[in-house]
Formats: C-alpha cells, sequence, structure tokens
C-alpha cells in the first residue's frame, strides 16, 4: 500500500537584515513597553541594532556602500500597544501588524547617522517555536539615497518602564494593564522603575 511522504519539518527562521538587498548582521533585537495610565494600556517598542556585511576582497569605496549599522526603533506608533488584562506573556502580541501610515509623524525611525523615517511598508509580528519575532520591512531615503528595509528578526522581551516611581507607586501603576505580581521591580541607574518577567512559560 502506497502512503503519502511524510512534509519535511519547517526550516528554523534565522535573522536577518537588508538595505536594498545588502546584507546586514542582526547583533541585537529587543522588545520592551512602558505603561501608559491615562488609556489605560501598555505602549511596545522595539529596538534593532545591525551591521552591514561586506563581501571577503570587496574592493568598492565606502562612498558605494550602504550605512555600515543601522537602529531601527519605534517612534510614535499608538496603534503598537496592547489594553489592561490583554497581555499574560509578551508572545500575546504574536499577530499584531501595523501598516506605516504617516510619513510627518513616523511609526519607527531608522538611524544611520542621520534619523529617517520609515514609511511605505509596516511590520508584523509571530510566535516561532516559541519566540517572539518581527518580520518588518519599509522605505527610507537619506545621505545614502532612497533603500528598502527589511528585517526578521527573534525579539528579547526586556521590561516594562513606569518612570521614576518608588517600588509601591509603581506596583500601583502597573497594575493599571497587568498583574504586577508576574514580574520582579528593579530600578535602573537613572532612577527609572522597571518590572522584568519572574517566569517565562
Amino acid at each position: 500500500m502506497n502512503t503519502a511522504p511524510s512534509c519535511p519539518p519547517p526550516l528554523p527562521a534565522i535573522a536577518s537584515c537588508l538595505w536594498n538587498g545588502h546584507p546586514y548582521r542582526v547583533t541585537a533585537a529587543e522588545l520592551g513597553a512602558y505603561v501608559d495610565a491615562h488609556l489605560p494600556a501598555l505602549l511596545w517598542d522595539f529596538d534593532i541594532h545591525a551591521e552591514r556585511i561586506d563581501p571577503d576582497g570587496s574592493t568598492l569605496d565606502e562612498d558605494d556602500l550602504p550605512p555600515d549599522a543601522l537602529h531601527l526603533r519605534v517612534h510614535d506608533c499608538p496603534a503598537f500597544s496592547s489594553g489592561p488584562g490583554t497581555v499574560t506573556h509578551w508572545n500575546d502580541i504574536a499577530g499584531m501588524q501595523i501598516t506605516f501610515a504617516s510619513k510627518d509623524e513616523p511609526e519607527v525611525l531608522l538611524y544611520t547617522g542621520e534619523h529617517l523615517a520609515l514609511d511605505n511598508g509596516g511590520f508584523a509580528l509571530s510566535e516561532r517555536d516559541g519566540q517572539l519575532w518581527i518580520a518588518l520591512n519599509g522605505h527610507c531615503d537619506g545621505m545614502h539615497g532612497p533603500a528598502r528595509i527589511e528585517v526578521l528578526a527573534p525579539l528579547a522581551f526586556t521590561t516594562i518602564a513606569c518612570g521614576r516611581r518608588d517600588q509601591a507607586q509603581a506596583r500601583e501603576h502597573i497594575a493599571t494593564v497587568v498583574d504586577p505580581d508576574h514580574y520582579a521591580f528593579e530600578c535602573d541607574e537613572y532612577g527609572v522603575a522597571r518590572f522584568r518577567p519572574v517566569h517565562t512559560r
């Protein structure tokens, strides 16, 4: 009896970053959040760094190469948020999709030695093997000329920031959107209260 061949397992995702097709190495990709008690909501933020990969023996002049490093951060993206009780773990935001809508108030900025707005694109979040991944694409134009940016990377969760508050005030603040018992309090060198997860699932 003939049996259908089993499907091969999916290939593991590999972090990547491209500037007009030129490869970059993703060196850091972090996800954080801060609490807006007026909404109330968790406003999410990502911070992605990448370094240019040059082929061995390249004879291209530095002026002909794209930027040596890229830094992407959320700038102003109210849609990249979660309301009270909707998140018990950062992977719960998998499935979220954001389309860049404004050139005047860009949702994401790219730093290359100058601050550039990303437009004509967006980003989406997905969960793969228990890890949160971001897929981002967008267009920018600056001193290196117009470019299409593409990023695929896993996001490592860091902390939820609560501003300059003592522990009691910070717990009350974070409790407007998440259960503070799932997080450990800490204070950074700038006096900003932060909560770090005490467990993962």
